[in-house]
């Protein structure tokens, strides 16, 4: 058993995940990075925080899962330049959890955001630095932090989440999320702060 962070704009709390748990969404995560074009070989760089851990340690074993390889850096400020550095000096696939404290650090240290990401094949980016990469001309993959999980929208718009682990719905124009099997932290219709809409086929969509 692990013990995660989960943040919203209503709730700060930590939460139990048990292993379990972990080889459920490492599972996903190969899903998702089979998607983003990972093969054996490919480097992904990953970015997370250490309160995160929960959250980005299965997609890690994604990679691995995948006979992959990860390159890990810190999402703070102080760490961008390490990001810089992986993908100047390493073939990055996909440059994976990038947020605007990366994009922040490298406006402080005077790099060219632009110049930065161009090596890497794919970004995959949080909801406001996949906007901000949008308007610098890449067409990023958008994660969604859903509280206790991690929803994704690919370049051309198609949502994704782990159906077999979670339910989302809508209310008010909030989504919510629910888990569906017997994990740790058994969560009912958490309020996320993500605004959006759902499908009668439960697919999501941003507003």
């Amino acid at each position: 058993m692990i013990v995660g962070c989960l943040r919203t704009p209503h709730l700060v709390t930590e939460y139990p995940v048990s292993y379990r748990d972990v080889d459920a969404d490492a599972r996903f995560g190969a899903a998702m990075f089979g998607k983003m074009g990972v093969v054996p070989g490919s480097m992904v760089m990953c970015t997370s925080g250490s309160s995160e851990y929960a959250h980005f340690w299965p997609y890690q074993l994604a990679v691995e899962s995948l006979e992959a390889c990860v390159a890990i850096g810190e999402n703070f400020i102080f760490d961008a330049g390490r990001a810089e550095m992986f993908m100047r000096r390493f073939p990055i696939k996909v440059a994976f959890g990038i947020s605007d404290a990366i994009l922040d650090g490298m406006a402080a240290l005077n790099l060219d955001t632009r110049k930065a990401f161009a090596p890497a094949e794919v970004i995959c980016a949080r909801d406001g630095a996949a906007d901000r990469l949008a308007a610098l001309g890449f067409a990023p993959w958008r994660m969604v932090s859903l509280g206790i999980a991690f929803g994704f929208v690919s370049p051309e718009g198609e949502t994704f989440y782990d159906r077999d682990e979670w339910l989302i719905e809508e209310a008010n124009g909030e989504l919510l999320i629910t888990a569906l099997k017997n994990r740790a932290s058994p969560v009912v219709r958490l309020r996320t702060g993500v605004k959006g809409s759902v499908s009668a086929s439960h697919d999501f969509t941003l507003h």
